[in-house]
Formats: C-alpha cells, sequence, structure tokens
C-alpha cells in the first residue's frame, strides 16, 4: 500500500468519525425535555391556574348567597311570623327584605356567568390536557429513537477509534505530523481526491506531470492552489 493511500485511508476514517461525532452531539442535545413539551406543560399549569381560582371565586359567591339566602329567610320569619308588631319596625324589615332580595338576585347573576366561565376553563383544561398527552407520546417516541441512535452511534464511533489507531500505526511518523498539520489548517480534510486532473478539495485543475506523480504514490504531492496531500484511485 502507497503511502498516499494510508493517508487517504486515515482520512476517510476520520471523516467518518467527525461526522458521526458532530451527529452524536446533535442527539445528545435533543435528548431530554424540548420547548414543544416545556410549552405544552406551561399552557396546562396556566389554564389549570385560571381554572383554579374561577373555582375558588364560585365556591366563595355560592357561600355568600347561602348567607343571603340564610339573613332573607331569618328575616321573613321574622316578618310574617307575627313576633314584630310595631309598623316603624315592620317597614325596615320590609326594606331590608327588598334590599337582600336585590343583593341575592345579582349575587345569582354573578354566579351564573362565573359557572359559564369555570365551564369554559374546564373545556380549555381538557384541550389543553389532551394536546400535552399528544405532545408526550410524540416526545417519548421520539427519545426513544435518540436514544437507540446514540447507542448506534457510541459503537460506531468505538469501531472507527479502534480502526484510526491501527491505520495511525501503520504511517510513519513524519507523514502523520504533516496529516496532522493539515487537518488542523484545512478544515479536518487533508488528503484530497485528484480526479481528471482536478482537485477536488479546492476544484483547481493541475498539471499532468503533478497528476503522474501523485498515481505514482511513492512521495507526498501536494495541491500547488490549496496544499493539501493529493491522491488518486
Amino acid at each position: 500500500m502507497h503511502r498516499t493511500e494510508r493517508l487517504y485511508r486515515l482520512q476517510c476514517t476520520d471523516s467518518e468519525f467527525d461526522r458521526l461525532t458532530r451527529r452524536l452531539q446533535e442527539v445528545e442535545a435533543s435528548l431530554g425535555e424540548t420547548e414543544e413539551l416545556r410549552q405544552a406543560h406551561l399552557d396546562l399549569q396556566t389554564v389549570e391556574q385560571e381554572l383554579h381560582r374561577l373555582q375558588a371565586r364560585l365556591r366563595d359567591l355560592e357561600l355568600e348567597n347561602a348567607s343571603l339566602a340564610d339573613k332573607l329567610e331569618a328575616n321573613e320569619q321574622r316578618l310574617y311570623g307575627g313576633t314584630v308588631r310595631n309598623p316603624k319596625e315592620l317597614t325596615s324589615l320590609q326594606e331590608e327584605n327588598e334590599y337582600l332580595r336585590r343583593r341575592k338576585s345579582q349575587f345569582e347573576d354573578v354566579i351564573l356567568e362565573v359557572m359559564i366561565e369555570v365551564e369554559e376553563s374546564q373545556e380549555q383544561a381538557h384541550s389543553a390536557r389532551a394536546h400535552l398527552a399528544q405532545v408526550e407520546e410524540r416526545w417519548r417516541a421520539e427519545q426513544e429513537r435518540l436514544t437507540a441512535e446514540r447507542a448506534e452511534l457510541q459503537a460506531s464511533l468505538a469501531a472507527l477509534s479502534e480502526k484510526r489507531q491501527a491505520l495511525r500505526a501503520a504511517i510513519p511518523p513524519d507523514d502523520l505530523e504533516t496529516y496532522d498539520d493539515l487537518r488542523r489548517r484545512k478544515g479536518g480534510q487533508a488528503v484530497a481526491l485528484l480526479q481528471e486532473g482536478t482537485c477536488q478539495g479546492c476544484r483547481v485543475s493541475l498539471p499532468s506531470s503533478k497528476a503522474q506523480q501523485v498515481r505514482q504514490g511513492d512521495v507526498l504531492v501536494f495541491c500547488g492552489s490549496c496544499g493539501r496531500i493529493l491522491y488518486t484511485r
């Protein structure tokens, strides 16, 4: 195997290792709660808080309305029970009864309005729970898929790591130093294919004499434009 072929195989392995590493980072970043799931939880929490507020208000109104009803009943018993005979006191009781009736009627109107709001809020809470259930179902399925993909990526990376070590062990130290330096400076691509006289790293055509040198593969030939090591199949 020629020098450049060893370097090219290492380049392919390194490129695949880099690609899988990037994908693994993406997968790990996607594991856990998503923004959609957090928003669905927040929407349900907001709706339920409003529902609890309305239910508490309805209970308070009903208690106060029951208290008014008790007062009204007590006043009517006094008014029609025959125990109060003073005309002035009777007039006062009648006026108070009228006030209590009006007040009770007002409370009943408000109670009806709040009951409608409670029903609407209950429907919103039901919809929010259903939406959250759908989001959670999709999220769980996606998390399972991502977890399986992560395991596959980790296994592939472990195998590639062993392959890289074996390839590097077969390459002379000077060639490795040149290769690693180019990898750092050329965005991870130290070796470029030469196809039909064109460097695939920078798309520049090269002289036929240089292409002949590359085909021999005994020495490292560098692209005069981008500086990468050239290799041809």
